[in-house]
Order: C-alpha cells, then sequence, then structure tokens
C-alpha cells in the first residue's frame, strides 16, 4: 500500500459541493488536498511548481476546456499521473480519455475504498514506469 505522506493531489471538479466532498474523502486517505474548478484552473495550477503529485480530473467541467484537454496540456508540460474521477459511465466519455496518459478510470459512486485504492494503484504504477524508463535510460 502506498504510504500517502506528504503527497499532494490535484482534484478537478466543477461541482463545489462534491469538490468539498470529495476532498474531505481524500484528505482522510492522508493526502494533502488542492482544488480547481476549471479545466484552465487545473493547468495553471499543475503547472505553476507547486507540489502536486497526481490530479484527479473530472471528465466534464462544464464551460471552457473539458478534463481531457485539460489533461493533455497538463501533460505536455508535466510527467504527472492522472486519475479520471467521474459520474460518467458510458462509452463516449470513456472514448474521450483513451488518448490521454491515465493512470485509471474511477466512478464517483464507487465508494471510497475504491478511490483509495486507485489513488494507490496510480502512485505505484507511475513509479514503476519512472524505474522502468530510467533503466532504459542505462542502456
Amino acid at each position: 500500500m502506498e504510504d500517502p505522506g506528504q503527497k499532494t493531489i490535484l482534484l478537478v471538479e466543477d461541482n463545489a459541493i462534491l469538490a468539498l466532498a470529495e476532498s474531505k474523502v481524500i484528505s482522510s486517505f492522508g493526502y494533502e488536498v488542492v482544488t480547481a474548478f476549471t479545466g484552465e484552473g487545473a493547468v495553471q495550477t499543475a503547472v505553476s511548481g507547486k507540489a502536486v503529485d497526481l490530479v484527479l480530473m473530472d471528465i466534464d467541467l462544464g464551460e471552457g476546456i473539458d478534463g481531457p484537454e485539460a489533461a493533455r496540456r497538463i501533460l505536455e508540460q508535466r510527467d504527472i499521473p492522472i486519475v479520471f474521477l467521474t459520474s460518467h459511465a458510458e462509452q463516449p466519455y470513456v472514448e474521450r480519455v483513451r488518448e490521454v496518459t491515465r493512470y485509471g478510470y474511477v466512478l464517483k459512486d464507487s465508494g471510497d475504498f475504491v478511490l483509495r485504492s486507485s489513488i494507490e494503484t496510480a502512485f505505484e504504477l507511475f513509479a514503476a514506469n519512472g524505474r522502468a524508463s530510467e533503466s532504459l535510460r542505462q542502456y
């Protein structure tokens, strides 16, 4: 199991009430939580140099850029794990994130255990990917 330590998660959620509830749940896992309410705000926060270790991104963010586009823009500037946290299980929504490097897709009503496990798995996969990339660079 991943130790939250001092890790910070950027939660991107356009609904303030849901963001507050999700932030409390994630904080209860031992992570620091920073919130953005728009895709543009997510990109700005993620690339600003603030300590963000993982992004939990909603797909549908209302006006402005959507979650997949915000994720693409973040990944152009930072290598960071992104997990999509959404209420949409429909195929068109899942297809929208297919071209984005992601470390998970979690439905909002999956429960706290599934969310926590998905975050931990994303951190573990990201670390393993980093180790594999480093090994390839050495050879």
